[in-house]
């Protein structure tokens, strides 16, 4: 039989990493452990943790309590990585959810495509938003008639440029992936702080297929982010950080694909570009337009596109005339009705 490790990733909120650690010990196919990773939490959570394990049987036998400094998502998963011991590993974020039956049907996946797939990925639905009433592969416009299927081809999965930016296609929440191959990954890049996970999925998907489970497994939390961030989630909310978080992750995705199909190359290209533009609106927005000019040639530079030679051109010739327009716009999109959330 397998092991499987479940990583949580802790900052905060005691009472819902309760439940998220009870859906684990819920499970039909059930863990090995569970790796409590406290990333710095400030309110309390850090000292009724300890006591909370020591007090229920069922947690003292397989939980495992570890505490850091904060230093983000990335390097809290990282120390569950490093001190799993099992040969499998899945993650859940401490506001999240997993059904019953999510790993025992992510193993049954496995075994189908025996040998093929170092990892397995599912569908999920959102809860706590009123504005995502629909699931995960939905929302990424995927379709998967089968309730158990392979991706061989997981970059061109990922990159698809019909969906590629709007949301990942798979979340870390959802996975189960060797220990082994986690580790030969280098688990989780510290330096990101935002979009972590995504970059862990992509360099995942240049070493193995993935198959998948195509029912949702898996809640995941969209509490409006006002609620949800805090502390140092409060960054994510800041436009120029997630731009910078997002750039350096692109980047490094255009260098691992540096040497694969051209249309791969394109489509990540066009995300890359699409940063550089956000980051000329942002610039607009505080008054900055030389900086706001450098950002438009370089989105020009990573991949030309009409649109973008004409805000160039304008961003050039009439800053203020493109600050109107981009207000404008804006504007117009908050009354919209959102399609993600």
């Amino acid at each position: 039989m397998q092991t499987v490790s479940a990583i949580v990733s802790v900052y905060n909120r005691f009472e819902l990493t309760k439940r998220a650690v009870e859906s684990v010990l819920g499970q039909t196919l059930p863990v090995s452990e569970i790796l409590l990773i406290d990333d710095g939490s400030f309110d309390g959570t850090s000292e009724l943790l300890p006591r909370y394990i020591i007090a229920n049987p069922s947690w003292r036998e397989r939980v495992r309590y570890f505490h850091q400094e904060n230093r983000g998502p990335a390097a809290a998963r990282n120390v569950g990585i490093a001190e799993a011991r099992g040969e499998w590993l899945a993650f859940i974020d401490n506001d999240d959810l997993w059904l019953p039956q999510k790993l025992e049907w992510q193993f049954r996946a496995l075994e189908q495509f025996n040998g093929q797939c170092d990892a397995c990925t599912t569908d999920a639905w959102f809860m706590n938003s009123p504005r995502m009433k629909m699931t995960l592969f939905e929302l990424a416009g995927k379709r998967h008639d089968a309730p158990i299927g392979i991706i061989e081809d997981v970059r061109r999965y990922l990159l698809d440029r019909r969906t590629f930016g709007r949301v990942p296609s798979i979340w870390v929440q959802n996975i189960v992936v060797r220990t082994a191959l986690a580790r030969r990954l280098d688990g989780f890049d510290v330096a990101l702080r935002y979009g972590e996970d995504s970059d862990f999925i992509f360099r995942l998907a240049c070493e193995t297929s993935v198959c998948f489970v195509s029912m949702p497994m898996v809640l995941i939390d969209r509490t409006p982010e006002e609620q949800r961030h805090t502390g140092e989630s409060k960054k994510w909310d800041m436009v120029d950080f997630r731009l910078s978080m997002t750039q350096y992750r692109l980047e490094k995705c255009l260098h691992l694909i540096q040497s694969s199909p051209r249309e791969l190359q394109k489509a990540a290209r066009r995300q890359l570009s699409a940063v550089h533009s956000e980051w000329a609106d942002w610039f607009l927005q505080q008054g900055h337009y030389e900086q706001a000019d450098r950002a438009i040639t370089e989105s020009l530079r990573t991949q030309f596109r009409f649109s973008t030679a004409i805000k160039w051109a304008l961003i050039r010739c009439a800053p203020r005339l493109a600050t109107e327009i981009l207000s404008a716009r804006q504007k117009y999109q908050s009354r919209r009705p959102l399609g993600i959330g």
